[in-house]
């Protein structure tokens, strides 16, 4: 639970850094495109593998299905076009929410295997700031309170301790029930949400040289921690 309440408080500090400091976009731009960068590698360096190991390659299938939902998630709740005071406030608030607890059921899932106990808290780390930070620009274009807008973001962003505290007592209940296909399962869920964040990090900057850069940079340390795994 560490893990999820440091996400959560990372979170909230990006929340009040967009409402009442405006957190520099150049700087939340690299933050998410290096956390991109270690979850993408997470995924394909050691999720994938392990799914196949549990279920085979029609795993990976699963995991197509799970990133492809969350894209389709974003894009119907978040990316209308409208401005805050049209509606997409709520729609946000609830794609935030989802997002969040499947962050916090990730860090909680894969907090007990070597490396990724690490490595995934850092690449979910990059990426709440900015999140945060975005939730808090929005809210404060609200017509309520700044400190309204503040506890509401707050409210969403702790769906991620939701998800951490679900975690253990899920994973129990469906492994007596599926045996390893719940594992297959569930990382395919993990896996397809890191790819989604790592797209949805890289995509929209991809024309600017230092995003890309740090993207991938990340993604060569996480292959190259991968490979010194290996060979260990």
């Amino acid at each position: 639970m560490a893990a999820a309440w440091l996400l959560t408080v990372l979170a909230w500090a990006g929340i009040l850094a967009g409402i009442f400091l405006s957190l520099s976009r150049k700087l939340s731009g690299h933050m998410a495109a290096a956390g991109g960068g270690v979850l993408f590698g997470i995924a394909a360096f050691w999720l994938i593998p392990e799914m196949k190991a549990l279920a085979g390659w029609p795993s990976l299938g699963a995991a197509a299905v799970a990133c492809v939902a969350l894209a389709t998630l974003d894009r119907l709740l978040v990316h209308t076009g409208h401005s805050p005071r049209q509606g997409v406030v709520v729609p946000l608030l609830l794609a935030t929410a989802v997002h969040s607890f499947v962050d916090g059921w990730s860090v909680r899932a894969l907090g007990t295997q070597p490396l990724t106990e690490l490595a995934v808290p850092v690449g979910l780390a990059l990426h709440k700031i900015p999140e945060g930070a975005a939730l808090g620009w929005v809210a404060r274009h609200l017509p309520s309170s700044p400190w309204t807008a503040a506890l509401v973001c707050f409210a969403v962003e702790s769906v991620t301790l939701a998800g951490a505290c679900i975690e253990p007592k899920a994973d129990r209940s469906g492994i007596t029930a599926f045996g390893p296909w719940w594992t297959a399962g569930v990382l395919a869920i993990i896996s397809g949400s890191f790819i989604f964040l790592a797209i949805h990090a890289i995509v929209p900057e991809w024309k600017r040289p230092s995003i890309v850069l740090a993207f991938l940079a990340s993604l060569f340390a996480m292959a190259l921690v991968s490979m010194l795994r290996l060979i260990g």
